[in-house]
C-alpha cells in the first residue's frame, strides 16, 4: 500500500509543468541580465589569463578520462592559454542558448547547453561569486530534465516519471539548503549568542552603509534579526508545505533575502532565493503574478512568461 502511494507520486501525470517553465523563464531572465551586466568584465573572470586564476587541470589524463570534472571544467584547459579569444565561445554560447529557451526553441537542446555554458563559466570565475551560482548550478542540471510531455507510450511515460521525479529534487533541494545552512549556525557562537548579524555588519565587503548603521553597534536589534534568521531557516523545510501559512511565510523570505541581496551586497544568492520561491507557489499565484506581467508596462520585455505561440521542439 505505502510503496503504491510512492510509486504514483512519480507515475501520475505531471501537474506543474506550467509553473516549472515561468520559473525557468524568470531563472534565464536573471541569468540573461547578469551575462550582459558581466560583459566588461568577462575576460578577467572568465578568461584563462583573468584575474581569477584557473582551477587547475590534471594533465596526466586525457579528456575522456576527467569524467564529468573535465566537462565543466573546460575554461581552465591549459591549452586555452593559447588562445585569448576562448572564452566568448563559451559567453556567446550561454547568452544564444539563454535567449532561444526563452523563446522556446529546441527546449530540451536550450536547457543542455544553459546548464553546460553556464557551469562552466560559473567555476572558471568561482573566486567572483557567492553561493548564489552554486545553486544556479544545480537549478540548471534538474531543469535539463523536465521538460513537457509530447509523446506517448514509453518514451511520454519516462519523460513524466522524470518530470515528477526532478520537481520534487527541486523542491527537497531547497529544503536541504536552509536545514543545513541553519544546522551549521548552530556550532557558530556569534549565531548562538545572537551576535552574528552585529559582526557581520561591520564587515565593508559584506555590509552597506544602511546595513551597518542599522546593525553594528545595536546589540538587541542583532540580536533579534540573528534569531529571526535561525528561526526563519529551521523552519522553512515544515512551514512551506503547510498551505494556511506558506504565503506570508515565503513573504517574510522575501524580504530576508531582499536585506541579503542589498544589505549585505549577496546580490546573486539573495535574488536567485526569491527566484526559487516560484515553485512553492500554487498555479493560481503563478497564474496571477503572469497576468501582472501581461498587463505591466514593460509587457514586452515580460511577453516569454505568458506567450506559448513559439514551442519548437526538439
Amino acid at each position: 500500500m505505502v510503496i503504491g502511494k510512492i510509486s504514483h507520486i512519480f507515475n501520475r501525470p505531471f501537474e506543474h509543468f506550467e509553473k516549472v517553465d515561468f520559473f525557468r523563464k524568470v531563472l534565464y531572465l536573471f541569468l540573461l541580465l547578469n551575462a550582459l551586466l558581466l560583459l566588461p568584465i568577462a575576460q578577467d573572470l572568465f578568461g584563462y589569463h583573468g584575474l581569477v586564476g584557473t582551477r587547475g587541470w590534471n594533465t596526466n589524463l586525457p579528456l575522456y578520462r576527467q569524467g564529468t570534472h573535465g566537462l565543466i571544467n573546460i575554461l581552465s584547459h591549459p591549452g586555452n592559454g593559447s588562445y585569448s579569444w576562448f572564452y566568448l565561445v563559451f559567453v556567446i554560447g550561454q547568452i544564444t542558448f539563454l535567449i532561444s529557451g526563452l523563446l522556446n526553441f529546441w527546449p530540451k537542446i536550450s536547457s543542455f547547453f544553459v546548464y553546460f555554458f553556464t557551469v562552466n563559466l560559473f567555476l572558471k570565475g568561482y573566486l567572483a561569486f557567492t553561493g548564489g551560482e552554486v545553486l544556479i548550478n544545480f537549478l540548471l542540471f534538474y531543469l535539463m530534465f523536465i521538460h513537457k510531455r509530447k509523446e506517448e507510450g514509453t518514451f511520454g511515460d519516462l519523460q513524466n516519471i522524470l518530470n515528477n521525479t526532478f520537481y520534487w529534487i527541486l523542491l527537497i533541494q531547497i529544503c536541504i539548503l536552509y536545514f543545513f545552512s541553519a544546522f551549521y549556525k548552530l556550532y557558530d557562537p556569534n549565531w548562538t549568542s545572537g551576535e552574528a548579524i552585529m559582526y557581520i555588519s561591520r564587515i565593508d565587503n559584506y555590509s552597506s552603509a544602511p546595513f551597518e548603521w542599522l546593525f553594528g553597534e545595536r546589540l538587541w536589534l542583532s540580536m533579534i534579526a540573528t534569531y529571526l534568521t535561525l528561526a526563519y531557516q529551521l523552519l522553512f523545510p515544515l512551514l512551506v508545505w503547510i498551505k494556511k501559512v506558506k504565503t506570508p511565510f515565503l513573504m517574510v523570505g522575501v524580504v530576508f533575502h531582499l536585506g541579503i541581496a542589498f544589505g549585505m551586497g549577496i546580490f546573486s544568492f539573495g535574488i536567485v532565493m526569491i527566484i526559487v520561491y516560484l515553485l512553492f507557489l500554487d498555479l493560481k499565484q503563478i497564474r496571477r503574478i503572469k497576468d501582472f506581467l501581461k498587463q505591466s508596462k514593460l509587457k514586452g520585455l515580460f511577453k516569454p512568461f505568458y506567450s506559448q505561440k513559439l514551442n519548437i521542439e526538439d
